[in-house]
């Protein structure tokens, strides 16, 4: 089937997702190559490869017409006519790898979302192994306002082969990104931007991307209501571009500057606090309890005062705030964490358990999950269900630092 040039994913992200044809401010794995770039890139550097399962070539004239009369199309960038042909083409032949992929870009360029999809769908039963078609499908299903069917293949692209282009997995992943923000999946999130910041991206789009999760906002980029985009930029540079840069201090004086220009907006005091952590939990302290008053059902500041009281020693005084959280987000997998850690601190191991393992099944891909109920299993003295949970930590954490693998979703 065809493989994807680097070229060609980033051509296609671009359609898909970005608004503008400005010059982004730094190298960006996204790309912005045009429509008219995308049919040179496929012209040029797609690689056709078909199954053994496939239909032998055929020396008939008049397909052998019809393939020329495509090329031809595709080279003029006519791609009405190129959209034709090859409709004929894989209607002559439904195996012909190169005739799906073709008319589904083509449809793709369109704007035919749902029919370039229904091509891609041909294209992956195919060669069942290859993740591109399943990258294309869930841009596809994207465009089509399907988040979580786009999710889904986009997930299932990761899974499988893209090929050993970095633009096609970058892409894939910012979809991914910006759909876990638009499902409220903010952790989950921040940790599939690691890989940008390692490439040092500073573009708008990993920008905006950045804004929107550090201010918990479940909207898509697209969407940003106009008297937003000034505070989500600025949020979002606040939280990224000093810490690429090396200079984290310079985060805490933007998040300062913007709390002086928004100081009731929900979530910025949270996430400034957020960076006050580890060198200030004081004052972290005092920006979450500032976060509950202007935001009182908000968890995760909650989730937070409970860990700081128990870095303090306070298990006692963290223990009715976290069975409160639970209370406010019974589902959530840091609530139960929170409250399992808090348990464990005051001596109640049996409970302690019971609320991580109800973590872990919430949230599998969390590598702290894993490690904290290692450490009730240990506590308890059951030595075997410990070391699962610690060789699963030890998985779960070497998949996160490894650039170009991914965790999984949880189970639906």
């Amino acid at each position: 089937m065809p493989r994807t040039s680097s070229a060609q994913i980033s051509s296609i992200a671009t359609s898909a997702v970005f608004r503008t044809q400005q010059p982004l401010r730094s190298t960006s794995f996204l790309g912005n190559c045009s429509l008219f770039g995308l049919l040179l890139c496929l012209f040029a550097v797609i690689v056709i490869a078909t199954s053994g399962a496939q239909t032998k070539p055929s020396s008939s004239a008049s397909f052998s017409e019809l393939q020329q009369r495509a090329e031809q199309a595709r080279q003029s960038n006519n791609t009405q006519e190129q959209v034709v042909l090859y409709r004929k083409m894989v209607t002559m032949r439904p195996f012909f790898g190169e005739g799906w992929w073709y008319l589904g870009t083509g449809l793709y360029e369109l704007h035919r979302y749902s029919e370039a999809l229904d091509a891609f769908q041909h294209l992956s039963r195919i060669d069942l192994k290859d993740g591109s078609s399943h990258a294309l499908m869930g841009l596809c299903e994207f465009h089509l306002k399907h988040y979580p069917e786009a999710l889904k293949q986009l997930f299932q692209a990761e899974q499988l082969d893209m090929g050993p282009n970095q633009e096609m997995v970058m892409t894939v992943n910012y979809h991914i990104v910006i759909l876990l923000n638009l499902s409220g999946q903010f952790e989950w999130a921040r940790d599939r931007l690691a890989p940008f910041s390692w490439l040092a991206d500073i573009s708008e789009p990993i920008i905006e991307a950045v804004g929107i999760n550090t201010l918990r906002m479940q909207i898509l980029p697209a969407d940003i209501p106009p008297d937003k985009k000034d505070l989500i930029m600025r949020a979002g540079r606040a939280s990224w571009e000093p810490s690429i840069a090396g200079h984290p201090e310079q985060s805490l004086q933007a998040f300062q500057e913007l709390l002086t220009h928004y100081p009731k907006e929900p979530n910025l005091h949270y996430a400034y606090g957020t960076r006050l952590l580890d060198n200030d939990p004081e004052g972290a302290l005092h920006e979450f309890q500032q976060e509950l008053e202007i935001n009182p059902s908000q968890v995760v500041a909650r989730v937070q005062i409970v860990f700081l009281r128990l870095k303090q020693g306070e298990s006692e005084e963290a223990l009715p705030l976290a069975r409160e959280t639970i209370k406010l987000a019974p589902d959530y997998f840091l609530a139960h964490n929170a409250l399992g850690r808090t348990l464990l601190a005051a001596g109640q191991t049996a409970a302690a358990i019971e609320e991580l393992q109800t973590a872990v099944r919430l949230e599998p891909q969390s590598p702290e999950n894993h490690f904290d109920l290692a450490e009730a299993y240990r506590t308890a003295g059951k030595k075997a269900e410990a070391a699962k949970e610690e060789a699963a930590f030890q998985r779960i954490k070497k998949q996160r630092e490894t650039p170009v693998v991914f965790v999984t979703p949880p189970p639906q």
